[in-house]
């Protein structure tokens, strides 16, 4: 987990040639403490995706600089930033098992297998996938294969950050409660830090 703060950080994409550059994202400068739950409430357009690429790696801002813990991240490749992002779309491996889903981030990461077994298992337990484990994850509907995304990134005891890129779009609206209010009963549980990105704010609120 981290404390993330923001210096100054604008970014432009670059415009068409003979047209003025304009900032996809204009400047931001805060501080989000460890553990904490933020929300980034906005319409499509107005810089919210943008801030996780830069947050995680992918984008490097034009302006400003981004801090891990007080530690200057803002050249460090994403593999560097123990990022998990969840998207908007479950991705998910059809042909494995929910178990191995979620255990293939702990895996590719040379984990012993009774530790992976027992993250495994406490984070399926946490999604009410448990009785699951040993079904293909194609077989699942929309909300069991995005819990799958939620899990992949929970698993991992070395994420510094979990963001949300409107992860609950898809989802039926009773559904969408549901998992909703067990983002935040897990973030209570985990004390992990959570970044948001909706364009709802009841998602947002919540």
């Amino acid at each position: 987990m981290a404390k993330i703060e923001f210096k100054g950080i604008r970014h432009a994409y670059p415009p068409p040639p003979g047209q003025p550059l304009e900032y996809a994202l204009k400047e931001v400068s805060q501080v989000w403490d460890d553990g904490g739950a933020y929300a980034l409430l906005g319409p499509s357009g107005c810089g919210k995706t943008t801030l996780l690429n830069i947050i995680s790696g992918l984008l490097t801002p034009s302006e400003g600089s981004v801090y891990f813990d007080d530690e200057d991240v803002t050249q460090k490749p994403t593999n560097e930033r123990q990022i998990a992002q969840v998207f908007q779309f479950p991705v998910v491996y059809d042909t494995m098992t929910v178990n191995d889903n979620l255990a293939f981030p702990l895996r590719n990461r040379g984990m012993a297998e009774t530790e992976v077994d027992e993250r495994v298992k406490r984070i399926a337990a946490m999604l009410d996938l448990e009785e699951s484990l040993k079904q293909r994850a194609s077989g699942l509907t929309s909300d069991g294969k995005q819990k799958i995304s939620l899990g992949r990134g929970l698993v991992r005891p070395d994420v510094n950050v979990i963001m949300f890129d409107e992860p609950l779009t898809v989802i039926d609206p009773h559904l969408k409660w549901l998992l909703r209010s067990k983002l935040k009963e897990l973030h209570e549980q985990l004390g992990v830090t959570m970044i948001y990105v909706t364009h709802d704010q009841t998602e947002a609120l919540t």
